[in-house]
């Protein structure tokens, strides 16, 4: 018996469950509900936060004898419990692959970003929310005003009309509150929504039409559009350490074969080192994938730099054009696996909504799968060109760097060219593809299914072309 099971009901396993289980369930589960995936759904953020608690203590193999025997509140990490945003990034390599990509920063940026840009929303309804107040409160007092100066019951209806119509005419100094009460009531009746709102708020005129220019611009107040800036820089100086650092510990990984005579037998030492790592590396979630990323970077960027200096720069200029065409492809890629996601997604909800006799439990699996492959696609495709990107940078530093003599920056180049190799062929053996691998899987297969669905539509598309010129 254990003393909680709070922790494996958010996983949804089994107190008995098997380390493999534990990751595979928070994997799914990561994937699933992760804020960004879930735009509009207040429940989202909490449900993560829940389920990156739960699976930072039952994967930790002390936390989790801890949890079992006495419950949360001596299961708590050392350093406290990490940011899910950041945890993510496990389904990605995790931490083996820091040394040779650094640590992913994708889902921590949208997830900075939305907090920032979430804040007009919330901004809004809480004006919205003051104007409701004021109307509200302008309604009674005009309503008590109106009693206050109403004519007497004996009155006849006409004098009744003559009287209330003298009313807002009555001068500020007869007493009444009438008068004010209705120009204010008025004002707001005259003013747009958004006007109405700003008054709500307690704005200046200054900063009504600061705020009017900061709508045109995209919706964003000053405030906003300074703290998305300040993440920018942020992000910026972190990414520039990030390439620093991963381009120190490429030179010293590559030394070992640059600093000695490269004889025959220092280069297959070079390439069991790099093996041994693979092995290691390639079990890891999306290990090969990851490995398969590197190593075509180093390759091209590696195998343009030597072609560079044998035809005196004329090589590089055209492999420079060829990164950019392999860029421009890559942004691409990326963006529509990301759109098919939603689309996906979309299309799920509006059958889910529908219902009805086709709405099976069956159907509705089928579906679930489905999305959360495409989500993983994305997911993946979005981490891999930060990847690229960044290793492009890394190699740019490590071959560019004028400081070193251009005879050793060819030596690295030739040192890329051979990890790089190893690093694009690394595969694994039949039963090396356990259920550990199954999010790969899921993703191939959504990959797989979306060009399919790709041919089949352009061959409707050429039938339907060619069917005038065989009537004809």
């Amino acid at each position: 018996m254990v003393a909680d099971t709070s922790y494996y009901d958010a996983l949804g396993v089994p107190p008995t469950a098997t380390e493999l289980e534990i990751k595979k369930a928070y994997r799914k589960l990561a994937i699933i509900h992760h804020p960004d995936k879930n735009p509009g759904d207040e429940t989202a953020h909490a449900r993560f936060q829940e389920i990156g608690e739960a699976y930072q203590v039952l994967s930790d193999e002390e936390l989790r004898k801890r949890y079992d025997k006495f419950g949360k509140e001596d299961a708590v990490p050392g350093g406290g419990f990490e940011d899910p945003s950041e945890f993510f990034g496990m389904i990605f390599g995790g931490n083996a692959f820091v040394d040779l990509i650094g640590e992913i920063s994708l889902m921590k940026d949208l997830t900075t970003t939305m907090d920032i840009t979430m804040q007009q929303m919330e901004e809004e309804e809480l004006a919205a929310s003051a104007e409701e107040k004021l109307n509200i409160h302008d309604e009674q007092e005009h309503a008590e005003g109106t009693a206050e100066g109403a004519a007497p019951a004996a009155s006849t209806p006409a004098e009744s009309t003559t009287a209330a119509s003298e009313k807002p005419a009555a001068s500020p100094s007869s007493g009444t509150s009438t008068p004010r009460r209705y120009m204010g009531q008025q004002a707001i009746m005259d003013k747009s929504e958004e006007e109405a709102r700003m008054e709500a708020a307690g704005l200046s005129q200054e900063e009504k039409e600061l705020r009017k220019k900061e709508k045109k611009k995209g919706g964003l107040s000053r405030e906003q559009q300074e703290r998305l800036a300040a993440y920018e820089l942020e992000r910026k100086k972190a990414r520039e350490e990030r390439v620093n650092t991963l381009a120190t510990k490429l030179v010293d990984k590559i030394s070992v074969w640059t600093e000695t005579d490269k004889s025959p037998e220092m280069t297959r030492a070079f390439e069991e080192k790099i093996r041994l790592e693979v092995e290691n590396l390639k079990m890891e979630s999306f290990g090969l994938e990851i490995l398969h990323a590197i190593g075509a970077t180093y390759v091209q960027k590696a195998t343009s730099f030597l072609k560079s200096q044998k035809f005196l720069g004329i090589s590089g200029f055209f492999s420079r054009l060829k990164d950019k065409g392999t860029l421009a492809k890559e942004t691409w890629t990326t963006i529509s696996t990301a759109i098919d996601a939603q689309m996906t997604m979309e299309e799920m909800a509006k059958l889910e909504e529908r219902g009805g006799e086709d709405w099976t439990d069956e159907k509705k699996a089928e579906y679930e799968k489905k999305v959360t492959g495409k989500i993983l696609a994305a997911a993946w495709r979005g981490s891999k060109f930060e990847i690229q990107s960044v290793l492009r940078d890394v190699c740019d530093q490590v071959l560019g760097d004028k400081r070193i003599k251009l005879d050793k920056r060819v030596e690295r180049a030739h040192a890329l060219v051979i990890a790089g190799n190893i690093y694009s062929k690394a595969e694994r053996d039949p039963d090396e593809e356990g259920d550990f691998m199954a999010f790969e899987q899921l993703m191939a297969e959504s990959m797989t299914k979306k060009g399919k669905e790709d041919k089949k539509k352009k061959k409707k598309h050429e039938h339907h072309h060619e069917e005038p010129t065989a009537t004809a």
